[in-house]
């Protein structure tokens, strides 16, 4: 078995225990040797540096903005086919020390893993970089907040609320097995929630890694219109419907690069369970990840690992394809590591569904009747191996009639499963977006999407 050793929580600010002149490198390096001091056979070192801002707005004004610097380093190591995993925070020359110290004591303490698998042997050649752009790290960003609370006022909004995050990060890694590199990511996370009325509100979101890519404006008037037109929603019957899901919802409720990691299969909680080159979707469908895209959101150029990342094909024309596989679980599959690690398991760093051909409007009007879904939240599994699912739609919802938008609705629930949906979609946006929020952890370009026959339940308490 893999351990996770506890680790402290990420304090608020940089600690007194890195001086600001100390580089990422040395740290790792430090972390390194000492780890190999100690007798460790595998010893894997991220080192990750992050300068972040923060601006939460409330009631159409500025209510906090903050600023850190933090310090992370997280460890793999193994002795005697043992592992175990944990992560210290803007530690000291002595805090790493006693740190290595305590989590071989974990180490020591834990059976032989019997998927003990050595570190990838590098070196490694590392292609080009992730996505950064130097000018976010001094972006003006109660600016941009100010013009996204007057574009949703102007839309129709009465109060407007949420948050930007931006800041930029440096990485690096360093291995008993040979492995080093480092990079750098930037980005751009702006979240708008604008009300019209008590229970009329809407959501907008700007995404980014560049600044000339990110647009506060649009952020701001999508979620003040939405806030306009959905007041006094309405009840609707519980039943089947065809329902229109925003980029926004789809990235949330169709996880299925999440799903495709091969610890999840092998541990019998994903949909992908003996579904390799079986279809699990529509012929239109396919998902990829990529480690890094281009003028997409932050990426990795090397994983957890050190082994260089990759695009993988997850799902092509509606068949899944390939798992995303670190070293222990490629050995386990007779496979080969796709550059997804994640130590214990493995992971996508950027998932980009393929885009479709429709526009957002027309495949309104191809619905003809149904629901359109622009917001959820409390995605909550009954089954992880069956995909069966419950989320509620939060913020602006509409019901479709006449091949229009009409009235706005609330109260219900969507009750349903990721197979039964991949397997019943009628239309797919050629627009995509990217989402990253607290919803949505990993980066992805994701289109909109028509899904037929949705069941549709009560929200408790409407």
């Amino acid at each position: 078995m893999t351990a996770v050793a506890p680790s402290p929580p990420a304090p608020p600010a940089i600690s007194d225990g890195v001086p600001n002149s100390v580089k990422l490198e040395e740290l790792c390096d430090l972390a390194l040797s000492e780890a190999k001091n100690l007798g460790c056979s595998d010893v894997s070192v991220i080192g990750i540096k992050s300068d972040d801002s923060q601006v939460r707005f409330a009631n159409n004004s500025i209510s906090l903005v903050n600023n850190v610097r933090n310090f992370t380093l997280e460890i793999y190591i193994s002795k005697d086919r043992k592992r175990v995993v944990g992560a210290t925070y803007n530690p000291s020359e002595e805090g790493i020390k006693k740190f290595l110290g305590n989590l071989l004591a974990s180490c020591r303490a834990l059976p032989e893993s019997e998927s003990y698998t050595p570190l990838p042997s590098g070196p490694f050649r590392y292609h080009g970089t992730a996505n950064f752009d130097p000018k976010v790290q001094d972006a003006e960003i109660v600016e941009y907040v100010d013009t996204a609370i007057d574009q949703a006022l102007k839309a129709g909004a009465k109060r407007v609320s949420g948050s930007l995050n931006a800041g930029s990060s440096e990485i690096a890694i360093r291995t008993s097995a040979g492995a080093s590199g480092s990079d750098r990511e930037s980005g751009l996370f702006l979240n708008v929630r604008a009300f019209s009325d008590y229970n009329a509100s809407g959501h907008g979101l700007a995404c980014s890694s560049y600044l000339s890519d990110f647009d506060p404006v649009v952020a701001g008037q999508k979620a003040g219109e939405f806030a306009k037109i959905s007041q006094s929603p309405e009840q609707i019957p519980e039943g089947v419907y065809n329902v229109v899901f925003s980029p926004t919802v789809i990235a949330n409720i169709l996880p299925v690069a999440q799903e495709a990691s091969a610890f999840s299969i092998e541990s019998g909680t994903s949909i992908l369970v003996d579904k390799f080159d079986e279809r699990v979707a529509i012929q239109t469908v396919s998902i990829d990840d990529y480690g890094v895209y281009h003028r997409g959101i932050g990426g990795r150029i090397f994983d957890d690992e050190g082994t260089p990342t990759q695009q993988t094909s997850i799902v092509q024309g509606g068949v899944f394809r390939n798992m995303l596989h670190n070293s222990t679980t490629a050995k386990k599959f007779a496979s080969k590591t796709t550059g997804n690690a994640g130590i214990i398991a493995p992971r996508p760093f950027t998932i980009v569904f393929e885009k479709g051909t429709m526009a957002v409007d027309d495949i309104i009007r191809e619905t003809r009747n149904g629901i359109y879904v622009t917001n959820n939240w409390y995605t909550r599994y009954q089954n992880y191996r069956t995909g069966e699912y419950s989320t509620v739609p939060r913020d602006a919802a509409f019901l479709i009639e006449d091949e229009e938008i009409k009235a706005p609705i609330a109260g219900f629930r969507i009750s349903d499963s990721i197979p039964r949906q991949l397997s019943n979609i009628e239309m797919i946006s050629k627009d995509r977006e990217w989402i990253k929020w607290w919803e949505v952890d990993t980066p992805t370009l994701a289109p909109a999407m028509m899904i037929s026959g949705v069941r549709i339940t009560r929200a408790v308490g409407s």
